[in-house]
């Protein structure tokens, strides 16, 4: 009988062990049969820094037994990203903003090559109810590092439209974007411990923002659309690129919109899962 007793104790603390190890938490929610496909773009000298984030994010999927496909820099091929992402639950992406959406307005992805708006809409397939992601993508939640000033929530309001929407068109159901750098971390957090959509965004935004509006998205009624804002002041060191060109200025900090979702206010993993406990 101790025999016994001493084998299954060694057994439970064994998989205490393996649980540590991995980086989990008992009683935290793992999730097998989702995939999530992590996309960096060229960044120029922010690329290393873009990728030691994503890398941090990778490592909270990893957590909840999620699978990540990393696409980094010269490897971010669209090619390989397309045949990749039709079995993917989440799509994260870190890089250049640009105009890429229809007439000209903010949208697609600047990796190798750029892909257009179109192109996304014509040639990428994700699983249903699947969560796209941006992080520090410049107007992806209303804010560019190129801005004169404070553009506006309604200028904010027509970037997120514009970046969000051809996902929702290809069958994703929700688009959450962040600028800060820890951002999107905290908010998958969140998401994979079963907070829906609405209190996510919410939760992100009480730190250092604060929230615009949450109001139904005027391209699908069953979706909200919130932007989250900081006043900004004093002044900051703005670095943009154009035409491979570095320039850094020291500019008076305006206010800017840094946190916006897409998506029905009850959307969460559960969702995503297909259930509805």
């Amino acid at each position: 009988m101790k025999q016994i007793n001493h084998t299954i104790r060694t057994i439970i603390l064994s998989g205490i062990l393996l649980l540590l190890l991995s980086g989990r938490t008992i009683g935290q929610q793992t999730y097998p049969s989702l995939k999530a496909i992590l996309i960096v773009g060229h960044q120029e000298d922010g690329t290393s820094s873009a990728i030691n984030d994503m890398n941090t994010i990778a490592g909270v999927f990893e957590q909840h037994g999620i699978q990540v496909y990393k696409f980094y820099d010269a490897k971010a091929n669209w090619g390989e990203i397309k045949s990749i992402s039709q079995n993917c639950n989440f799509l994260v992406y870190s890089g250049h903003g640009s105009n890429l959406g229809e007439n000209g307005e903010a949208g697609g992805l600047c990796i190798n090559p750029r892909v257009s708006a179109s192109q996304l809409l014509s040639e990428l397939k994700l699983k249903p109810n699947s969560l796209i992601i941006f992080k520090s993508v410049c107007q992806g939640a209303g804010s560019s590092a190129g801005d004169d000033g404070d553009i506006g929530l309604p200028e904010a309001l027509k970037r997120v439209t514009s970046y969000s929407n051809p996902f929702f068109k290809i069958g994703a159901s929700a688009y959450y974007a962040n600028n800060y750098g820890s951002g999107v971390s905290g908010f998958l957090k969140n998401f994979l411990s079963k907070q829906n959509m609405q209190n996510c965004f919410t939760i992100s935004a009480q730190t250092w923002t604060e929230i615009e509006c949450d109001k139904p998205f005027s391209k699908d009624s069953s979706k909200n659309i919130g932007i989250a804002s900081s006043e900004g002041g004093g002044t900051s060191t703005v670095t943009t690129y154009h035409n491979g060109i570095k320039t850094v200025e020291q500019r008076e900090t305006p206010k800017q919109y840094d946190i916006a979702y897409v998506g029905a206010p009850n959307y969460s993993i559960n969702l995503m899962l297909g259930t509805n406990k």
